[in-house]
């Protein structure tokens, strides 16, 4: 085993057996891994791996080993399965197919895996496609980031992966197997009505089309049938008067020759009989039970029904001057004269035996929903017998029906009398020629039905009492009408004097006696409204004093709080609230409280409307009640909104007392539950918005952040996605953004879970609107740019820079980058031009410890397709370079941020001509140094001190590889940890069965829970360490070239001996022709002696040559000029490189004391953080699995 090997086998394991293979192996260069890791090591961005949760590998099975007696785990799949590894990563750097509907804007995108099969994302799911064995569609459940920490991949690199619900091939758990037992009873009874509800949609009409051979032989006969021109039925198409019996017998004629259509079509006679008589049978076959005499009669009265019903009206509606000699039946009582003499009959004025309020307010309920029902009969596409029968029935079903524990008895006269405030208030016209309808014309023979026969008979009396036979009785009703509306007139009208006057008669008649239930004042409109509601809605004091207070005997308690609209179920509270009548509210509440039980209160207050709001949710128009009514309100009941009274009152933006409003209702509920037993989640909408999203102001009075005994999360995200620090930046709430941002629990970068959009996002979505506050979005800009700068950059004396968000131009299809920085200037830059600018910074800064351009792209690919998530990476590629900025602040970042905040003047300037300034400035640089000239003693000290140098960063550098590991490692445990803890807690809350589904559902899974600090500090230490081998790269670089300036010394010396060797065998030349070094290289003359000083200057002193040696010499010359030549650039390079390594090492001491020192305080801040949220998620799940044991207790 390898060293590397070795080193990888002895890190900590990873629960999840897929990503341990990949990330933790000691066995990587060997079969089945060898190929896919060499594959992702050569370009870990073109690549993205689904991971199935850890819980599903550890505990679920191979399902192609179902029904096998060995099966398979899926984790051992991970070990040994090469085509199970490969087809969970997919390429993802170009894309098989993409797709994008305009309208929805959904993209679906295929990819081919590693193995060649092929997947589908699409609305965030993915699908199975070509290539695998089952189709299947899974959740995407979250994706992020995976930092590699293993030696086979390169350093600092960052794997994509996405956590699916299941694995790509299916998965099977033989207990929750056997636990599935199939509900044959249950299905067998849908299968039973699903047929009997296909059989009674089925029509002739429908079969005529069907069955087409059926058609052939029966449409023309059918049609010569119902033609205007068949004059054997003319009766029927011509308006004259006739008796309704004669109506009858036509339509039966009729139908009888429709019957005999279809009889002759399977008589021998026919020649198509067989044909037709065989497919009779074949539809009876499909359709068991199927009446075809049902289905030709309705469709002959379809046929008709326009005919029939003209003809019926015109009868009725023929002036009944001697209708009771020529044709009694055609008489018509209910005129729309009767209907409005009876408009105010109330239900207490028909000698119903029924007194008790909830019991009159049960039978206001049916009578309600009866008169919907019967109302039917007047709609225009109720078109036969059928329907016509179904209404009246379902009418007197709804006013029969007698909820379990009901009181009362429904007796023939109740429902008589039911049955008159129904057809009165539902004022059906020519109802008379509807019941003649349907005992006539039906499709049914209901003479032997005892049921149906009770409901006509008991329609017939009422038709009876309404008619003029019994003039005393009709006249009756009239008169109690009549009563009605001239008291609810005066009342509704304001007229106090009129109302008092009649209040005043009551008085009078009745003093020292009980009001008779069937009297006016006792009476209710259809809607169940009193005289009091009356008073209420009319906001008239004076009439409601003189009802309740003047006389208060005339109504009891139970009448006051069974007083109700049965519509809007609203009880008189609700209305004097919501109609905001606070005088006769207060009095309202004084009057209940003083004289109903504690129980009744409670019940009262508490009760609900049709919207499922209580008095609590209408509190804030009178919020000075809620002091007194505080301790009874249920604060956390939820109307159909899931808006609890709380909520409703913080959404109440336009109250002119709002603070006061906040205060109060605040004040009320920590007065009510107190200590943790408040439970915030309750007061959460359908839209996930909290109490924090959606109150408008005033957080400090509200107490929310507060309160130490708050369980609340101030990053809890809504359906939409938007936290409560996005939303107020969204719609300028100043004043709660300024508290939020105090509090030490807000994970102010904290990015959404579906477009990975955080807080600067919002803030530029917001910076493109037309309409802004001005002066508010400035404030909001200050806050937010302020609390970055003060809590996630350091505090360093320098301007600081910083990048915030991207947004894609496609038009450019690229990403801009937006910077700014700490002086407000800002810019933006595409990712093509942050790749040069970056590169020049590092061209202008060669030997620094700046890291290296290719490092900054490290994981970002400029040319990846990753639709769904790309935002996501942009966003930390945006991470990468802030850290990059965060470095160049210990470097006094001034001169390398001018770069990012440049205009497009340096757009048009070529990278070549960048490139040409950049090595100008360092020649320049070199050149200032003027004539270099090193001792060989100089180039030792040199050597020595960067040996030194080296020997010491290589031990830091042995040092922060280990602790890098570490880091990297520990962001995957920590999660881990919190996973296995997680999973333990949910197995705990499952084995008790006495917890609900919602709390169950409150403990997180695998992909909910990527919740690590480490990762981020694992980035100061990646950078630490890219930095350093910046540093040591520049060090080598000088070491190398000391070790190539010995060399050339050596040869200089060499080559200098055996010129000097020359020199001294050469005669003298008296004529001036001796050979002089002198005029070789124009320098001045350096003795002899002085050669062994070891300066270059002393390679220069020649002596006298000899012309005999001249060639020779002069080769040695030139030779040695070169070498001269390049030690003399050697000196330069030496000396300045030197100078600023030097520098830079003696920098980099002080930097990785602050860089990481500010590394780790940010990881403290995070973790600190972190650990508070997960506290009061845990306290959040103690409290309602006590409360949930309680509640199962009682």
């Amino acid at each position: 085993m390898t060293p590397q090997q070795k080193s990888a086998a002895h890190l900590p394991l990873l629960y999840n057996p897929f990503l341990n293979c990949i990330f933790n192996n000691p066995y990587y260069n060997k079969a089945p891994f060898k190929q896919t890791i060499e594959e992702l090591a050569r370009n870990h961005n073109d690549f993205t791996i689904l991971v199935p949760p850890a819980h599903v590998l550890h505990h679920c099975y191979d399902p192609a080993t179902e029904l096998s007696s060995h099966k398979v785990l899926l984790r051992e799949l991970c070990y040994n399965n090469e085509e199970f590894i490969r087809s969970h990563i997919i390429r993802t750097g170009t894309s098989y197919s993409s797709t994008i509907t305009p309208i929805s804007k959904v993209q679906s995108v295929i990819y081919n895996t590693m193995s060649g099969k092929q997947v589908l994302f699409k609305n965030g799911m993915v699908f199975m496609g070509k290539g695998f064995k089952r189709s299947l569609k899974l959740n995407v459940l979250s994706f992020q980031y995976f930092s590699s920490f293993c030696d086979y991949f390169p350093k600092g690199s960052k794997f994509m992966i996405l956590y699916v619900e299941d694995c790509l091939i299916g998965s099977f758990d033989p207990h929750q197997h056997l636990s599935r037992i199939p509900q044959d009873d249950e299905t067998s009874s849908q299968r039973s009505v699903s047929q009997q509800e296909v059989q009674d949609s089925i029509t002739f009409e429908k079969l005529l089309r069907s069955f087409p051979l059926l058609s052939k032989a029966v449409s023309e006969r059918f049609y010569r049938l119902f033609h205007h021109n068949n004059h054997q039925f003319r009766v029927l198409r011509i308006n004259t008067r006739k008796k309704l019996e004669h109506i009858r017998i036509e339509f039966h004629s009729m139908l009888d020759e429709a019957y005999k259509i279809i009889q002759d079509s399977i008589k021998v006679e026919n020649p198509d009989s067989e044909q037709t008589y065989n497919i009779i049978n074949h539809i009876l076959s499909i359709y068991p039970g199927l009446d075809l005499n049902r289905l030709v009669h309705d469709y002959v009265e379809l046929n008709l029904y326009d005919k029939l019903w003209a003809q019926l009206l015109f009868q009725y509606n023929y002036p009944n001057d001697d209708k009771q000699s020529y044709d009694p039946e055609a008489v018509k009582f209910l005129t729309a004269e009767t209907y409005n003499r009876l408009s105010c009959l109330a239900l207490n004025q028909l000698d119903i035996p029924i007194f008790k309020p909830w019991q009159i307010n049960t039978l206001q309920e049916k009578v309600a929903l009866a008169i919907e029902e019967f109302s039917k009969l007047a709609d225009s596409s109720i078109v036969n017998s059928t329907a016509k029968t179904k209404i009246i029935i379902n009418t007197v079903n709804i006013l029969s029906d007698l909820k379990s524990g009901s009181d009362f008895v429904m007796d023939a006269d109740v429902l008589i009398g039911l049955l008159i405030m129904v057809i009165v208030h539902s004022k059906i016209d020519n109802l008379e020629a509807h019941l003649y309808y349907i005992k006539n014309f039906s499709a049914i023979d209901y003479s032997g039905d005892g049921h149906f026969n009770y409901i006509m008979s008991n329609l017939d009396a009422v038709l009876f009492h309404l008619s003029s036979s019994l003039s005393d009785e009709l006249s009756d009703l009239i008169v109690h009408s009549q009563q009605n509306f001239e008291f609810w007139s005066a009342i509704q009208q304001g007229d106090v004097d009129a109302a008092k006057t009649m209040l005043d008669e009551v008085h009078e008649n009745y003093v020292g006696k009980e009001i008779p239930s069937s009297h006016y004042l006792k009476s209710k409109n259809i809607n169940g409204e009193s005289c009091i509601m009356f008073a209420i809605k009319a906001k008239n004091f004076s009439i409601y004093d003189m009802l309740i207070n003047e006389h208060p005997n005339w109504f009891s308690i139970d009448e006051l709080l069974f007083d109700k609209n049965i519509i809007t179920n609203q009880n008189l509270v609700m209305v004097a609230l919501a109609d905001e009548c606070p005088e006769i509210a207060t009095d309202l509440v004084n009057v209940i409280l003083s004289s109903a039980t504690k129980e009744e209160q409670v019940a009262y207050f508490n009760s609900v409307d049709n919207a499922g709001r209580s008095v609590g949710h209408y509190l804030f128009h009178n919020y000075k009640l809620m002091g007194i009514l505080g301790d009874i309100i249920d604060w956390e009941l939820k109307d159909l909104n899931s808006h609890t009274p709380l909520f409703s009152i913080c959404r109440c933006y336009d109250h002119p007392n709002y603070p006061t409003l906040i205060s109060e209702a605040f004040a009320c509920v920590y007065q009510k539950y107190g200590g943790e037993n408040i439970n915030f989640d309750k007061h959460i909408d359908k839209s996930g918005n909290t109490l924090l999203h959606i109150i408008l102001k005033n957080i400090p009075e509200s107490q929310l952040l507060s309160r130490k005994e708050n369980l609340i999360s101030v990053n809890q995200q809504s359906s939409k996605y938007m936290t409560p620090l996005t939303l107020y930046v969204k719609y300028y709430r100043l004043e709660n953004l300024k508290d939020l941002l105090q509090d030490n629990r807000l994970d102010f970068l904290l990015e959404d879970s579906k477009n990975c959009y955080n807080v600067f996002d919002y803030f530029g979505f917001s910076s493109m609107k037309s309409t802004i506050p001005n002066e508010t979005f400035k404030k909001i800009e200050s806050l937010i740019f302020g609390f970055y700068i003060d809590n996630f950059l350091p505090k360093v004396d320098c301007k600081k820079l910083f990048s915030l968000n991207a947004k894609y131009d496609q038009n450019k299809r690229d990403w801009f980058i937006f910077f700014r920085d700490s002086d407000g200037i800002s810019n933006h830059k595409s990712l093509e031009m942050l790749k040069q600018i970056i590169y020049f910074i590092k061209l202008d800064n060669p030997c620094t410890y700046l890291p290296d351009k290719d490092v900054v792209w490290l994981n970002y690919g400029l040319g990846s397709t990753t639709p769904y998530f790309h935002k996501y990476r942009i966003n930390r590629l945006i991470d990468t370079l802030n850290l990059f900025f965060t470095g160049l602040l210990y470097r006094n970042g001034n001169c390398y941020f001018e770069r990012f905040l440049e205009t497009g003047r340096d757009r048009e300037r070529s990278t070549l001509d960048f490139i040409q300034e950049a090595s100008l400035r360092q020649e320049k640089k070199r050149a200032n140094l003027g004539v270099v000239k090193l001792k060989s003693s100089q180039i030792d000290e040199i050597e020595f001190f960067l040996t030194f140098a080296i020997s010491d960063l290589y031990k830091y550098k042995d040092a922060l590889h280990k602790f890098g590991k570490l880091s990297a490692i520990a962001d995957m445990k920590q999660t881990d940890i919190r996973t296995v803890y997680l999973s333990a807690l949910k197995k705990l809350v499952d084995r008790e069965g006495n917890y609900t589904d919602e709390l169950k559902s409150k403990v997180p899974v695998e992909a909910e829970i990527q919740d690590s600090c480490w990762g981020g500090f694992h980035s100061y230490v990646f950078w630490l360490q890219i930095s350093l081998d910046e540093l040591l790269k520049s060090v080598n670089k000088i070491l190398e070239e000391i070790r190539t300036w010995k060399e050339l010394y050596s040869s200089i010396r060499e080559l200098n001996s055996e010129l000097h060797q020359i020199e001294e065998k050469s005669p003298s030349n008296n004529n001036g022709g001796s050979l002089s070094r002198r005029s070789t290289f124009s320098i001045e003359p350096i003795p002899e002696l002085d050669f062994e000083d070891d300066t270059t200057s002393a390679f220069f002193n020649f002596s006298n040559i000899i012309e005999s040696k001249k060639a020779r010499y002069k080769k040695l010359l030139m030779t040695k000029s070169e070498k001269v030549k390049q030690i003399m650039k050697l000196n330069v390079d030496i000396k300045w490189e030197h100078e600023v390594v030097a520098s830079e090492i003696s920098s980099f001491l002080k930097f990785r004391c602050d860089f990481l020192r500010f590394g780790v305080k940010t990881y403290v801040n995070s973790e600190t953080k972190r650990i508070r949220n997960n506290s009061i998620e845990l306290r959040k799940l103690l409290r309602d699995v006590k409360n949930n044991g309680k509640s199962y207790r009682k």
